[in-house]
């Protein structure tokens, strides 16, 4: 077949190339809202014709003894009390459960106790023996506690400043995360968990090689990667060292970029400060598809 392609005069389409796409995650997308009932959320329109082609019939909402449950786990990791609970399911008003969603969420301490746990499994804290009795585990959890005079961004920042500290001994536990030699290194580790985590970027693929399941390569993984370290890396290339040292860069330049001559604090401030304006990209993209706005 090639060759016959070939003896036609190899016709190419001029609308096929090759070349590196621009991240279509920064490209907010607006999908058309299938038509129906104003009522709900408009997600429900695009469940519905899988529903329908799948018999599934749609689940009435829960009753407040479960949604209280729900909603108590969820927020603060802990049930109810039980007059709590009591008060609340005798509660008339038409809105109580949005209600009782912000009472929750307004419990900083409880709100943070049980979420700490999540971001330190997420960002690899660094963790050894029986953590706070030996000092693991100690160097992003203070970043999450909340503070009532600063922005709700402000966490991600202060993660992303101490997290280049935080991956120590990373190579020892995570071996499952690893499937070269080269992702025990720290700074490499440090990438692509921020990157993972805040960004929702799959940057392990990329550190061996240009990625298969994105648009990301090599030198993006290490160019990220090198905003931890303390001088250029050098890339490697499925563990043969490429002899190149990589270019430190932010993986969205269209946001902002990181100061090559910059100190490694000075870096991390950087970073800290462009983490924020990615979640926000991808966070306006899944609204705007899931709202129908704009």
């Amino acid at each position: 077949m090639l060759r016959a392609w070939i003896d036609q005069g190899a016709v190419w389409d001029n609308s096929i190339t090759f070349a590196r796409l621009p991240p279509n995650n920064l490209k907010p997308r607006l999908p058309e809202i299938p038509p129906g009932s104003n009522t709900g959320n408009p997600i429900d329109r695009f469940l519905q014709p899988y529903f329908a082609a799948h018999g599934i019939e749609p689940l009435a909402p829960v009753n407040d003894h479960l949604f209280a449950r729900r909603v108590y786990l969820d927020v603060t990791g802990l049930l109810p009390p039980p007059a709590d609970l009591e008060s609340f399911v005798d509660d008339n008003h038409a809105n109580k459960r949005q209600l009782l969603v912000q009472h929750l969420l307004a419990d900083n301490d409880a709100y943070a106790q049980n979420w700490l746990t999540f971001w330190n499994d997420l960002l690899r804290n660094d963790y050894k023996g029986t953590g706070f009795i030996d000092g693991g585990r100690k160097q992003i959890t203070a970043c999450f506690i909340p503070r009532s005079d600063q922005p709700a961004f402000q966490p991600i920042r202060r993660a992303a400043r101490q997290s280049g500290r935080s991956f120590r001994g990373l190579h020892q536990r995570d071996r499952l995360a690893r499937c070269c030699q080269r992702q025990s290194n720290a700074a490499n580790a440090g990438a692509q968990n921020i990157s993972q985590v805040f960004m929702g970027v799959n940057l392990k693929c990329a550190s061996c090689h240009d990625s298969f399941v994105n648009d990301f390569t090599l030198a993006d993984a290490y160019g990220l990667a090198s905003v931890y370290a303390e001088a250029p890396l050098e890339m490697v290339r499925c563990d043969k060292p490429i002899g190149k040292k990589a270019e430190l860069h932010f993986i969205y330049p269209e946001l902002g970029n990181i100061s090559q001559d910059a100190d490694k604090p000075t870096r991390l401030k950087q970073l800290a400060r462009l983490l924020p304006s990615v979640t926000m990209a991808v966070s306006l993209e899944r609204w705007s598809i899931v709202s129908g706005k704009n």
